[in-house]
């Protein structure tokens, strides 16, 4: 098989290039050359570094009854995922860093536009389709990096499709604002974002976005992390943002624009010792193009404690509350959060498998317990166990319930070396009052049976 001719120049180039180099300087209106031939303009005191990075994810799910609870329909689906990521991040030098990456994702067997000719099936409407839109090669990343901006080296800036991600705990979803919010292909959002860190242990951030929905994002961050003793850690961040014709969806099926929304945020992640305490809180304030005014906040809290360095058990605790529209009120009372990617459980919230939080805006109140251990002391065999209960804010119809569901997940984790894992994966739930009337203004008919996902992972990063 013949390897991608791009890659394997690039590669080659990367490898070839002696240090002290960098990009070819080329002339007035003509185009710049990637030849190998060109080696570039020698930098006193400076080297060119290439980092590959990429990923390669598998995934093969069942899942029934997410649609309805109802096992009197036939919902039941069995299919594959396929995601794949490659960039380059090339250190040019002490000054500037460019990095660019494309991504894939499909359904297994969805070949994308390219397949669309002549002779192909039609799927059924529970199978994958074998050449959908969906299924397409995009930039996923393309971003520079310019540190000691005028000459101080507290100064920096980011420009371009960059990954944007204000998540307080490490490997877990973000609060608000995520760019891998319901698992899109791109992972990164275009703008552009001001860093000054003159200031003792302060770090000021302006930033604005334009945003996949064709509204605008604006707002300031403010992080502040005080030195602290041993293994102890503090970080305190705040922000304002301004977010322009915001499109976000309601409860009853229809949408509406946010003229203006903003949101003034707060977050705090306190380690000590082996327990990790965070909080993240928001309030909201803005008008929407109907003339209702939106008023809705929203918090989390959690623990996360290592109870033995053997095998790293954890324990976490985490409790979360959104505000829901109340009925009698005009006004937007929820909390409009559509670009928060918390995954905690497989079904309910999951931006991958599941999400069934897509049918409220905001309006939720969450309990979780998660416990995981590794069988070893090098933690290459682990399962994690997670109970979680959700309940309305406020109910969607004037006699309905509050209770939305109780699930309950487990995850087998075996790594199979230091780049490559496999998980396998099982959650079901139970559906309440409240997410049958959900179910119910979304257009289709509840039940009350469990729905339930079961599958298998493969992820290589590299």
């Amino acid at each position: 098989m013949i390897a991608p001719r791009p890659v394997v120049a690039l590669l080659a180039l990367a490898a070839a290039l002696p240090a002290g180099e960098a990009a070819a300087v080329t002339r007035f209106n003509q185009p710049a050359t990637t030849s190998e031939f060109a080696p570039g303009r020698p930098v006193p005191g400076a080297g060119r570094q290439v980092v590959v990075q990429g990923m390669l994810n598998l995934d093969s799910v069942q899942r029934s009854n997410d649609r309805d609870a109802n096992s009197e329909t036939s919902d039941h689906r069995g299919y594959g995922i396929l995601h794949a990521e490659l960039g380059f991040k090339l250190h040019l030098d002490e000054r500037a860093t460019v990095a660019v990456g494309v991504g894939y994702r499909s359904d297994i067997g969805d070949y994308g536009p390219s397949n669309q000719r002549p002779g192909n099936p039609t799927p059924r409407p529970n199978e994958a389709p074998v050449a959908s839109d969906r299924a397409q090669l995009v930039l996923a990343h393309a971003y520079v990096h310019l540190k000691e901006m005028f000459g101080l080296e507290e100064l920096g800036a980011l420009a371009g499709r960059m990954p944007v991600r204000w998540n307080l705990v490490q490997n877990r979803g973000a609060f608000l604002y995520d760019a891998r919010a319901d698992d899109p292909v791109i992972g990164a959002w275009d703008g552009a974002r001001i860093s000054y860190s003159g200031i003792d242990e302060w770090v000021f951030s302006p930033w604005i976005y334009r945003l996949p929905d064709a509204s605008v994002l604006g707002g300031l961050t403010i992080d502040w992390q005080p030195m602290t003793a041993g293994s102890d850690r503090l970080f305190l961040t705040g922000l304002i943002t301004e977010h322009r014709d915001a499109v976000v969806p309601r409860a009853q099926g229809a949408a509406f624009t946010a003229a203006r929304l903003r949101t003034y945020g707060f977050g705090l992640d306190w380690r000590i010792g082996e327990t990790d305490l965070w909080f993240d809180g928001a309030a909201q304030r803005g008008d929407a193009l109907g003339g209702q005014r939106i008023a809705g906040y929203g918090a989390e809290a959690g623990v996360d404690w290592q109870f033995t360095p053997y095998g790293k058990g954890r324990l976490a605790a985490i409790a979360g509350f959104q505000r829901g529209d109340d009925p009698a009120t005009r006004d937007i009372e929820s909390f409009v959060a559509p670009w928060e990617s918390i995954s905690d459980t497989l079904i309910v919230e999951h931006e991958q498998y599941g999400e069934l939080t897509r049918l409220l805006v905001g309006n939720l109140l969450s309990a979780k317990l998660r416990f995981g251990i590794g069988f070893d002391e090098r933690d290459r065999w682990r399962i994690e166990l997670t109970a979680a209960h959700y309940r309305l804010h406020q109910p969607l119809a004037a006699d309905g319930g509050r209770e939305f569901a109780s699930e309950l997940d487990a995850v087998l984790r075996w790594q199979y070396t230091y780049n490559v894992q496999l998980r396998l994966f099982g959650g079901v739930a139970e559906p309440g009052a409240g997410l049958r009337d959900a179910i119910r203004l979304s257009g289709l008919v509840p039940g009350d049976d469990l729905i339930w996902i079961f599958g298998g992972n493969l992820n290589v990063s590299f």
